[in-house]
């Protein structure tokens, strides 16, 4: 069968496998990212360094120019620092390309060679234009040849040859047009002249001074000449052509890298931009489409998971309402069997009819708290278990469980000690019904699993607001324990710590399961502190909104307490109730005196002939261990009360005894009507239960009349309703059930204006829902079959007085 966790899961599972791919697109978008990111990083870096090559090889040709302009040496020096520049960038590219795997018309080696020829060409050409120059104080060529000049020219001015002398002007006219124009066809002239000049002095007969000085001017000008030669007569020519064709066939190099590679560069970075929009664009798209897909799967899904809630729902309530007609069904039956058996116990019986009967009320207490946590397991599975909040008085709860649970306790003799904690307030806001399930189940448990020693009921205040206040509670035992290994099994549905203990003490398993869930529901966690062999305790934590209803004290008395160990829990309930009390030592009982209307209260009944002696007059109240079986007829007293159970016990036994002292409130508009003699009108399809409830009433000598369905109880009630004081109203009965039928009193009573009637639900079923329908109807009290004798007579007792 496909439930709602099929559908959760699947619903869960098109998630999952939605966000994988969602973070499966969005991680390789990432890294595809990052990894363009890096090549485009690369690529701007690359271009950069394409840009600073370019720079330095500009720089390179500059300082070039500028040496051969200035003839500075500085120039020298930064064409140095360009050429390392340029060098260094150059590496840079070719790492870069050789990284990117960009194929372009470049050779690495060939470039790098052609810088460094470019390089040793301009060094050749420098050396050459400084030795013509010079540097710095030393005479460059061109110095020296002007020196030589000048030495002949006078040389030849004292020897007055004027013949020479003439020569040499048209010498020196051609060598400076030489110089200026470097044109070679000038050479022969200069040579005709100079060989002239050399015939001409032969002729003369010159000095040989005057020879010296001309070999030296001749052999200066061809040094001169030929150093100018070497460096180049024109940029093609020498050096300057060398270090030309050089640089040409470097920039023809380079041209790939400094103009093909950055066109190529801010191609790639836009192919790379274009990719990145692409992958945005198909990102987007994919998750669009995987979110459509997912919005599609999960609203069939959720469709088909709202129609199994449904469904389930309706299960649900179908098992809801088949474990509440059989919880009715078997409830009515289990009334009729637990009322018989409170009446045929007051019968005479022997002690073998007495042990059946027993054996009889324990089978069907066990059955019926079976049905009970069944039922209750359902309504939190189904989800319609819910926590209904009023004004709860929280000690009388402790004090209702252990009350329960005694006679149990009484059986094992084990000794029972509740601890109070005086903090605690008086009243809060919880839903009392659950809160004694819970405390109830655990008591039991107690009970149950302990052959002797002791339980202790502990109610702790923790902590308090403005607004809540937070308790803890707790049931310890000494019974067997619970291995650590085992602590979490017990809190499982049907599950018991081991087979040996399901064997040996028998159970369900759904006593602690249904605690937790309860606990749970109510906001807390319920713990367990246990060995094996060294008992239990089961603890929880609870915050309860403060009520802020005050106990008002409704009777003023005196007690005279008599006792050489006083009960500290009993001087703690007659403090709460304001109760003031004397307390005394039993050797001062011959001598003290009381007022004629205190109670006299002592829990030793071998004083008892001895109070009644000293105090005649006086109401004696005998304070007895509910594990001592002393029966009231065995000792002269007006009342006993039995340790711990006190509490609202404990007020009401001393109200009853001096009921004139009572100061009672104004009846309300639902307080049951109060006089003599008490009518109850009992509404019940079922015979064997109106025999139950009938008898019962007997017993209390109380007048009654029966309607068999709920048109009967409304016609019994017109014709006579001044003598009903009270209405014990079935819900499930044929014609017209209790619910129609209160609502048709109380209708009939708004128009008679008459006082309304106390009508109390007497119904074999325990659904939420019904129980509201009870108060929602007009009743007052509501009374779950199979119900209690004692419990009965409380409430009648409650009526009468």
């Amino acid at each position: 069968m496909i439930t709602q966790s099929t559908y959760t899961r699947a619903i869960r599972k098109t998630l999952i496998i939605s966000a994988a791919l969602i973070i499966l697109l969005l991680a390789i978008f990432f890294h595809t990212e990052h990894s363009m990111l890096e090549s485009k990083h690369d690529l701007i870096e690359l271009q950069k360094n394409v840009l600073s090559a370019s720079n330095a090889m500009l720089m390179m040709r500059r300082h070039e120019k500028d040496f051969i302009v200035r003839l500075d040496q500085k120039y020298l020096s930064q064409m140095k620092q360009a050429h390392q520049e340029l060098l260094s960038q150059i590496h840079q590219i070719d790492a870069v390309l050789e990284r990117l795997a960009i194929k372009i018309d470049y050779n690495n080696p060939r470039a790098l060679g052609y810088i460094e020829d470019y390089i040793d060409h301009f060094d050749q050409l420098a050396i050459v234009a400084l030795r013509i120059h010079g540097i710095g104080e030393e005479q460059g060529l061109i110095d020296r040849f002007k020196s030589k000049v000048l030495t002949f020219e006078r040389t030849l001015i004292e020897a007055e040859l004027k013949q020479i002398d003439l020569l040499l002007l048209s010498t020196q006219d051609l060598m400076l047009q030489f110089f200026s124009d470097f044109e070679p066809d000038i050479l022969p002239q200069i040579e005709r002249n100079l060989n002239q000049i050399h015939f001409q002095m032969d002729n003369d007969d010159a000095s040989d001074k005057l020879r010296g000085q001309f070999e030296e001017f001749r052999n200066a000008f061809y040094r001169l000449q030929s150093a100018f030669e070497e460096l180049g007569y024109s940029h093609n020519q020498g050096h300057h052509g060398e270090l030309r064709k050089t640089i040409h066939k470097l920039e023809a190099d380079l041209k790939a890298v400094f103009d093909v590679l950055p066109i190529q560069i801010n191609n790639q970075v836009a192919e790379y931009e274009n990719i990145h929009v692409l992958a945005s664009i198909i990102l987007v798209a994919s998750i669009v489409l995987i979110l459509l897909y997912v919005i599609q799967q999960t609203s069939i899904l959720e469709q088909r998971l709202i129609h199994a809630h449904q469904s389930e729902k309706q299960a649900n309530r179908a098992k809801s309402l088949f474990l509440a007609n059989m919880s009715h069904e078997i409830r009515t039956p289990l009334n009729g069997i637990l009322g018989m058996i409170d009446i045929l116990s007051d019968s005479r019986l022997n002690a073998m009819q007495k042990s059946y009967l027993e054996t009889i009320n324990s089978s069907s207490q066990t059955l019926l708290m079976l049905i009970n946590d069944i039922l209750d397991l359902s309504k939190i599975e189904s989800g319609q278990l819910k926590i209904c909040l009023h004004t709860t008085a929280i000690k009388e709860v402790i004090f209702d469980t252990v009350a329960i649970i005694a006679p149990k306790a009484e059986q094992k003799s084990l000794d029972i000690e509740i601890k109070i904690d005086n903090q605690l307030p008086n009243y809060v806001k919880a839903d009392e019904q659950k809160l004694r399930q819970i405390l109830m189940n655990l008591a039991s448990n107690a009970i149950k699993f302990t052959k002797k020693g002791s339980i202790v009921f502990t109610v702790q205040f923790i902590n308090q607001t403005d607004a809540a206040v937070i308790i803890k509670f707790s049931v310890k035992d000494t019974g067997i324990g619970i291995d650590a290994e085992k602590q979490n099994k017990i809190f499982d549905e049907f599950k018991q710590a081991d087979e040996e203990t399901s064997k040996e003490y028998g159970g369900t398993g759904l006593g602690l399961a249904i605690c937790t869930k309860m606990v749970d529901l109510m906001g807390g966690r319920i713990e367990v502190n246990s060995a094996k062999g060294c008992g239990s305790e089961f603890s929880f934590e609870l915050e309860f909104e403060r009520d802020h209803h005050q106990m008002i004290p409704d009777f003023k008395t005196d007690v005279y307490y008599f006792s050489d160990r006083p009960n500290q829990l009993l001087l703690s309930e007659l403090k709460r109730f304001a109760i003031k009390t004397t307390i005394l030592e039993t050797s001062s009982i011959g001598v003290s005196n009381a007022p004629n209307k205190a109670f006299i209260l002592f829990d030793d009944p071998s004083h008892n002939q001895a109070l009644k002696i000293r105090y005649p007059c006086h109401d004696l109240v005998f304070i007895r261990n509910y594990k001592i079986a002393t029966e009231a007829n065995d000792l002269e007293v007006s009342a006993i009360l039995t340790h711990p159970l006190f509490g609202n016990r404990l007020k009401n036994t001393l109200r009853n005894l001096h009921p004139i002292q009572e100061s009672q409130p104004p009846p309300s508009e639902t307080t049951p009507k109060i006089q003599n003699g008490l009518k109850v009108l009992v509404v019940e399809d079922n015979r064997v239960n109106q025999q139950v409830v009938t008898l019962n009433l007997k017993k209390q000598s109380i007048d009654f009349d029966i309607a068999s369905n709920g048109q009967e109880a409304v016609e019994i009630y017109q014709k006579d309703h001044s003598n009903i004081d009270l209405i014990l109203m079935d819900c499930m009965m044929p014609v017209l059930d209790g619910f129609e039928a209160t609502k048709a009193i109380r209708a009939f009573e708004h128009q008679q204006e008459i006082k309304q009637t106390y009508i109390i639900a007497l119904t074999a079923s325990v659904l939420d829902d019904d129980i509201r329908k009870c108060y929602e109807s007009g009743m007052d009290d509501y009374f779950p079959k199979p119900f209690k004798r004692e419990v009965l007579i409380e409430k009648l007792n409650l009526l009468r007085n």
